[in-house]
């Protein structure tokens, strides 16, 4: 069956390239009055790695687990293992790195104080 008898059957009408990415982006849809409207098609939103409320949220759980861990074993003893671990190998030097006991940390265990005590 060639395309011209295929447009002659059915009314089949192949497309431009111009034509199909015109018409690509738009769409149609029906209104709740039944009447039939061409409307823009929502630009798709880039996705990315990692979504900013993930990362917000993983921030925040580690400062609320220095926090936590400054509160249970004291500054003292929190500030020797830092050390040794800032001695280690780079991983080590890296966890030593996120532990390190930062304004935040201190206003987190600050607050929850009264709270564990």
């Amino acid at each position: 069956m060639g395309f011209s008898h295929l447009q002659q059957k059915t009314g089949f009408v192949l497309l431009s390239e111009q034509e199909s990415w015109a018409t690509a982006r738009y769409m149609t849809l029906v209104d709740k009055n039944g009447i039939i409207q061409v409307v823009p098609r929502p630009k798709e939103r880039k996705a990315s790695f990692l979504p900013f409320k993930l990362i917000a949220f993983f921030v925040v759980f580690i400062m609320l687990l220095k926090a936590l861990a400054l509160l249970s074993v004291g500054v003292n003893a929190y500030e020797e293992e830092r050390l040794a671990l800032s001695e280690g190998n780079v991983f080590e030097q890296a966890g030593a790195f996120v532990l390190w006991i930062d304004p935040a940390t201190e206003a987190i265990s600050s607050y929850l104080r009264p709270y564990l005590k």
